[in-house]
């Protein structure tokens, strides 16, 4: 059965500064202050954040080759194609740029024949527009020389220049290049060590985030790091792909250097949204240059931006799928953030950094609001929805927004998606007393009603010698939630599956149970309190019949395995994978068991046979 339980109430007396919102400045200070590091520390945290963010890119296919070679020479093999490929790129677009630049000063006359047309072509309002701006500057310069006349002048003092050595006139050049190859050095150091020794980094984060008293497991930075890394992976091959369909349309127009212009794309399309236009700038003023109309810059425009669509809607979904849920609004104001604060480089890692920021959000509570800052999850969009719509009454609108998400994605999902973290939250928030207990209840109720009615809305079918399982809960259970979902999902495979209701005793339990004679019997406990009275009503189930398979599940359950199995259950499933893996082994059984007996059973003589022989 699903894990649906809610959290305890907190007493009366729970200290006020929980409830007066300073609680929730805390992300917002740490914001402003982290801002304030990394722009100070930017010569530092730089190359290290590049270093995390290519060791995350290339771990999945060191931890291929680990098995293989071993963790130090897979990581040094990395490291060794990435300053192989990133070396590559950077000295063919260096020489490439300059051999562009070269070429468009050879067609000054065609840039200055286009542009004579186009000032030929100017309208009589632009004319006019021009002519006033040119005014007014004149006047202002006009005005200019009379202030500075009408102050005085102090007395000018000459400095003389401090005269340089000429160690320091020759070293001066040099110090932007000794600089860029101390960062590239520490970049490699750096993400050599944390390819080799990720294993240990995460151990020691885990420890640390003890210490902290952070939730946090070693299993979730290892699932966490696998799907940013497979995330990230995916997208530069994508990338990749697409800088070279651009390389070759541009080989087919006929413009120049189209290897330089697919490198480009490739690149400036990590940085969303404003990427491919940047990149298709520059091959367009050399469309502009170099060809006599303008149909090759238009065309050069419509490459990029159709490839880029056709690549977003088509490629991607099939290839990443819907990767880590990215927000197109939050992807955009990260660029902005880090393009703002790091400039070019940090437009460039900020869609991995975002990545990263957004599934650390996914997995470490400490770091939720990245997820809600950059998630693009339109269940949890839906599930606020339908829950701030309980809160102001307004229960046509919750049914509507269940109905239309039941409709687009079909019923499991919404129970998962939308239901359910409705009710958790409504617990949640009970808890912290946020919301009163009539709220609790209404989110309760109205999930219940709508698990029956969305049920409804689809076909179930019927099928000869069908199984039987009746769902209960015992007294003194808190809700039923997760079973009544459990009981309409497997409703729609054909089960003859059906809830007898809370709020009844263990003797109408039993009557009922000896009555309808079902196949299974579904236990839930989400709770503990109710965990002695769920005991001895599977014990008494199983005097009364002792063949029958029982079923337990929920918190309460999972916390009272032992209990339940000596009582007389069959299994205790703590998901709802677990108990169709359940039912279908006990379908299974029954099948195989039902066909043996068919076999046994001899069969009856041929009376007509045997009648005809007398005669004869």
């Amino acid at each position: 059965m699903e894990k649906l339980s809610t959290a305890p109430l907190i007493p009366e007396h729970e200290p006020e500064e929980r409830l007066d919102g300073h609680s929730s400045a805390g992300p917002v200070v740490a914001i402003i202050v982290a801002t304030v590091v990394l722009s100070f520390a930017k010569d530092i945290l730089m190359p290290l954040t590049m270093a995390i963010l290519l060791a995350v890119i290339f771990s999945p296919i060191a931890s291929r080759l680990e098995r293989f070679v071993g963790s130090f020479v897979s990581a040094a093999m990395v490291v060794l194609a990435a300053i192989t490929i990133v070396a590559g790129i950077g000295y063919f677009v260096t020489v490439e740029l300059t051999s562009v630049a070269v070429q468009v000063t050879d067609y000054t006359d065609n840039i200055a024949t286009k542009l004579s047309a186009l000032k030929g072509s100017t309208p009589e309002w632009m004319l006019r527009v021009q002519d006033g701006i040119k005014d007014v500057e004149q006047q202002l310069n006009e005005l200019t020389p009379r202030a500075n006349h009408s102050k005085s002048k102090p007395a000018s003092v000459i400095q003389m220049p401090a005269a340089q050595s000429d160690l320091e006139e020759a070293v001066k050049p040099a110090i932007p290049i000794l600089s860029g190859l101390f960062e590239a050095l520490l970049i490699v150091v750096l993400m050599f060590f944390l390819l080799y020794g990720r294993n240990d980094l995460r151990d020691r984060l885990v420890r640390l985030a003890a210490r902290g008293r952070i939730t946090l497991s070693a299993e979730a930075i290892g699932t966490a790091g696998e799907a940013v890394g497979h995330y990230l992976l995916l997208f530069s091959l994508t990338n990749l792909g697409y800088g070279v369909a651009i390389g070759l349309t541009i080989w087919i127009v006929g413009l120049p250097n189209p290897i330089l212009w697919g490198a480009l794309a490739a690149l400036f399309r990590f940085v969303p949204y404003v990427g491919v236009p940047i990149a298709a700038l520059l091959p367009m003023f050399v469309a502009f240059a170099v060809s006599p109309g303008w149909s090759e810059s238009i065309e050069v425009f419509a490459a990029f931006v159709i490839l880029d669509q056709i690549v977003s809607y088509l490629v991607e979904p099939f290839l990443i799928g819907r990767g880590i849920g990215l927000s197109p609004l939050g992807l955009l104001f990260s660029a902005m953030f880090w393009g703002w604060l790091w400039g070019l480089p940090g437009l460039l890692i900020a869609t991995s950094l975002t990545a990263c920021l957004k599934v650390a959000g996914d997995y470490i509570p400490a770091l939720g609001f990245f997820a809600v800052l950059f998630g693009d999850d339109s269940a949890r969009e839906d599930y606020h929805d339908y829950y701030r719509s309980l809160l102001e009454l307004d229960q046509p609108s919750a049914r509507n927004i269940a109905v239309r998400y039941c409709d687009k994605n079909g019923l499991e999902p919404t129970f998962d998606d939308v239901l359910v973290p409705a009710v958790v939250l409504a617990g949640e928030e009970r808890a912290e007393n946020h919301i009163s207990e009539q709220n609790q209840s209404l989110v309760f109720e109205t999930t219940a009603t709508l698990v029956k009615e969305l049920g409804d809305r689809f076909n179930k079918p019927r099928f000869r010698g069908r199984l039987r399982i009746v769902g209960i809960a015992p007294p003194g259970e808190a809700h039923s939630l997760g079973l009544t979902m459990l009981l309409e999902l497997l409703r729609r495979t054909g089960i003859a599956a059906n809830f007898f209701g809370m709020d009844k005793s263990a003797a109408e339990i039993c009557a009922f149970v000896n009555e309808y004679a079902p196949d299974m019997v579904f236990v839930s406990c989400t709770t503990t309190e109710c965990m002695p009275a769920a005991i001895e009503l599977v014990r008494t189930l199983m005097v009364e019949s002792p063949h029958l398979t029982i079923i337990g599940g929920g918190p309460g359950a999972l916390l009272h395995q032992a209990e339940l199995l000596e009582a007389g259950a069959t299994e205790i499933c703590g998901s709802r994978g677990e108990v169709r893996h359940a039912v279908r082994l006990y379908a299974l059984r029954r099948s195989v068991s039902r066909s043996s007996q068919i076999k046994n059973v001899r069969p009856l003589p041929d009376t007509r046979t045997a009648t005809a022989s007398k005669v004869a």
